[in-house]
């Protein structure tokens, strides 16, 4: 039984390993005049004129949030930007629970928002009869895994909150059908994804939670584990709009390193008896981008930023580079210091230097 056991448990990393990658990202107004966004404080906001000489009609835009990137500490196998001044708990990276990888992340800020994912939350075994003869029954554990049925998402997620030493109350539970992997192995036979909003500490300090859960059972040998993976992200009430898009924009920047990733899949391809195709394809399944989103992701538009944060999301259409600041202009601009700058024209405000105009992300 303990050979059977290890043969699933090593396709059930493989799978864990495929799936931290493919569950973050994919499961997520009105404008104001430039003048009217500034009343009272436009001058505090232009640098003296001795400082900035030529720069006309524009207001410097300070930026409203910023990330630094975190690299997993442990084997530099992903990297993720985080919202500043909100920190990474020491225990944060790869993880091997059991055979192959999975990721652990807790973050949180100075005004008690948090995100954590956890991939897997916890691998269990389904009781069968060869268990119970041997005397683990459900409930018992069996090789540090817990015998139990498997278990939907959404009947997961009300047992997590339910099992809290907090007074909750959930507000919604929701399937989340997009979460579904449709190109699974044949040995996976069950898959479910929920979402679940609840709220505790009632009071003065109402805290708004959310979590969403991927379940997954393999069957190998008349041997059955199971696996849940977890996203969950949590803060004040008053604070839960900002917390929900900081979060989804973090985990919009999830990667893997390509590297780490070739080397990992040949690892899992000598484990489990099998060549792959190319080392490509390998890497590019694996260091996809997260395709978890929130079901809340979905309004998340720059408009609803914009009309909800007061954010603007301006780029870089050259490079990339995104920057967060305050709504107000309608063209924005970056000179060669980095600064932003905000106009209601679209000409540069400073035709001595060559800014750069930047894009506003639009829908």
């Amino acid at each position: 039984m303990k050979k059977e056991v290890k043969n699933t448990l090593i396709i059930v990393g493989s799978i864990i390993l495929l799936f931290t990658i493919l569950f973050l990202i994919g499961s997520f107004s009105k404008d104001k005049n430039l003048n009217e966004n500034n009343t009272g404080n436009t001058e505090d906001n232009l640098l003296p004129p001795e400082i900035n000489p030529g720069v006309q009609n524009a207001v410097l835009y300070e930026e409203k949030y910023t990330f630094y990137e975190f690299a997993d500490p442990k084997e530099n196998a992903f990297t993720i930007q985080i919202p500043k001044e909100w920190t990474v708990s020491e225990d944060s990276g790869l993880i091997r629970p059991y055979i192959d990888a999975g990721v652990k992340l807790k973050v949180m800020s100075n005004k008690n928002q948090q995100f954590i994912y956890l991939s897997p939350y916890a691998i269990y075994v389904t009781p069968n009869d060869l268990l119970t003869f041997s005397g683990f029954t459900e409930g018992s554990y069996y090789n540090s895994m817990l015998v139990k049925k498997y278990t939907e998402a959404d009947d997961f997620l009300r047992e997590i909150v339910q099992q809290l030493s907090i007074e909750t109350e959930i507000i919604e539970v929701i399937e989340r059908p997009d979460l579904i992997n449709k190109n699974v192995t044949p040995l996976i036979t069950a898959q479910s994804a929920a979402e679940i909003t609840y709220t505790s500490n009632r009071g003065k300090n109402l805290t708004i939670n959310k979590l969403i859960a991927y379940n997954y059972l393999v069957d190998s040998s008349g041997m059955g584990i199971w696996a849940a993976s977890v996203f969950g992200y949590s803060s004040s009430e008053s604070l839960f709009n900002e917390t929900e898009y900081l979060v989804l924009k973090s985990a919009e920047t999830f990667k893997v390193d390509s590297a780490w990733a070739i080397r990992e899949a040949q690892e899992v391809n000598k484990r489990l008896g099998i060549i792959s195709s190319t080392q490509n394809s390998i890497s590019e399944t694996i260091s996809s981008s997260f395709e978890y989103k929130s079901e809340s992701q979905e309004r998340m538009t720059n408009e609803w930023s914009k009309a909800i944060l007061g954010v603007e999301e301006v780029y870089n259409s050259e490079t990339g580079d995104t920057r967060f600041v305050d709504s107000g202009a309608e063209y924005y601009w970056q000179d060669n210091q980095g600064r932003i700058w905000g106009t209601n024209t679209d000409e540069n405000p400073s035709p001595q230097e060559d800014m750069t105009k930047l894009e506003i992300k639009r829908g």
